[in-house]
């Protein structure tokens, strides 16, 4: 992984803060990749009603294989900019997944 890469995550103790672009209404969920230090993902749901936030914390649950209950956003609720917050998850795990992307 290049240095430049993992300016979009900090690992603090168990936990995992990470800087998402949430591209709504895509045609299918998938990780788009890194872009301007955050991660980048297209949502297959519109942005209304929280309907991409859920579909996006699906998303990232599945693919790091984790229960949806330790994915939580802690800022950006209404913007395509947010953090989110990986509870409890093994950092060699996450990091496993991360090299997948970059």
């Amino acid at each position: 992984m290049n240095d430049n890469t993992n300016d979009f995550f900090k690992i603090v103790g168990n936990n995992i803060i990470i800087k998402l672009k949430i591209i709504p209404n895509s045609s299918k969920d998938k990780i788009i990749g890194i872009h301007n230090s955050a991660l980048k993902i297209a949502i297959a749901a519109p942005p209304v009603e929280g309907k991409a936030n859920k579909k996006c914390i699906s998303f990232l649950a599945k693919y790091f294989d984790i229960a949806k209950s330790k994915i939580e956003i802690i800022s950006g609720i209404n913007s395509k900019n947010k953090l989110i917050r990986i509870n409890n998850i093994n950092p060699k795990e996450f990091l496993d997944k991360i090299e997948k992307i970059v």
